[in-house]
């Protein structure tokens, strides 16, 4: 049974039947006590995985690469235009197979069903906007 206790403008979960306040790899102890009536809170975090201090010091540095870009980055692979030339047809809007383009076949509806006979697709790295997060990195090369 776990019951919260507010104090001040904090809620502090206390664990009751169990020696842990949570089952995660942080500790957290807390020790509510005190004399002549005066409560004291005493709260001691103890991290007891190496790989949580990793991931959250990726985490501290991602955020303060969002809080010091002033504007977005370019995008690298659509060069700002924010679509890509479709790679299954090759910017014709027809499928092509080897070397003939299926475009030449009257009776059947041949137009790309990936970019929908346009010739070109949203870019995947910039969903489309033209520009890119400088803390999400270079976009991965294909």
């Amino acid at each position: 049974m776990v019951s919260c206790v507010s104090g001040g403008s904090a809620l502090i979960p206390n664990a009751i039947r169990s020696k842990s306040l949570f089952l995660s790899p942080i500790r957290i102890t807390l020790t509510v006590g005190g004399s002549n009536g005066i409560s004291r809170l005493r709260l001691r975090v103890s991290n007891s995985m190496v790989d949580s201090s990793a991931d959250f010091a990726r985490r501290i540095e991602r955020a303060w690469l969002i809080s010091q870009q002033p504007r977005p980055i370019v995008c690298s692979s659509c060069n700002s235009k924010g679509h890509i030339e479709c790679k299954w047809c090759g910017g014709t809007g027809f499928f092509i197979i080897g070397d003939n383009m299926l475009c030449e076949v009257p009776s059947r509806n041949t137009s790309c069903i990936i970019c929908a006979g346009k010739g070109s697709m949203c870019c995947s790295d910039c969903q489309g906007t033209g520009f890119r997060a400088k803390w999400l990195g270079e976009p991965p090369t294909s």
